[in-house]
């Protein structure tokens, strides 16, 4: 079972939806968060909540209270015909491939997967791939990559074309980005 699918699946206290709200919104997750989700994700459904547990938990709130709202969602389907396309991609985010030969390997012609995407995750093809190499790259950078080796995993031509198309999607370049949002670089 994903983990996606597990999330939407929990049940959460009344009194954790009074502080956060009952309605699903995107937030950035920054590395102390991100700390704590990975930890909860060990815990068994048996966890005992205990004093240091609770502390635990009130932490993770006041975490996820304080996290900034984004509209960076990575919109996904679960569509036959897109599904192997999706997989592909978010393994191999670099693939060259033209929503043609997509169809031609899935067995849809290019404009029925064109309104697919446009239908499903309200942006076209071309769109959705650039939006993927934007979340790849942040995670890339996240995880301390040097920008050469994240152009060439996104499939630029050079680390220019990757740091435009950077600096295009947010605004800033890759390495202003790294220092406003303290990326740590290993």
């Amino acid at each position: 079972m994903s983990l996606r699918r597990q999330i939407s699946q929990c049940i959460i206290d009344e009194k954790y939806t009074e502080r956060l709200g009952t309605s699903a919104k995107s937030i950035e997750v920054d590395s102390v968060l991100r700390a704590l989700i990975l930890e909860i994700c060990t815990w068994q459904d048996d966890y005992q909540l205990d004093d240091k547990t609770q502390r635990f938990i009130d932490v993770f709130i006041d975490r996820i209270e304080l996290a900034k709202e984004t509209n960076f969602v990575m919109p996904l389907s679960e569509d036959v015909r897109l599904m192997p396309i999706i997989s592909e991609l978010l393994a191999n985010p670099g693939n060259k491939l033209t929503i043609e030969q997509w169809g031609e390997k899935v067995g849809a012609s290019s404009r029925t997967l064109s309104r697919l995407f446009n239908k499903q995750m309200n942006m076209g093809f071309s769109q959705w791939k650039q939006k993927l190499k934007a979340f790849k790259a942040v995670e890339l950078l996240e995880a301390g990559y040097r920008q050469q080796d994240i152009a060439h995993q996104l499939g630029f031509e050079s680390v220019s074309a990757f740091n435009t198309a950077f600096k295009h999607y947010f605004g800033v370049a890759p390495n202003a980005y790294v220092k406003s949002h303290h990326v740590n670089k290993s």
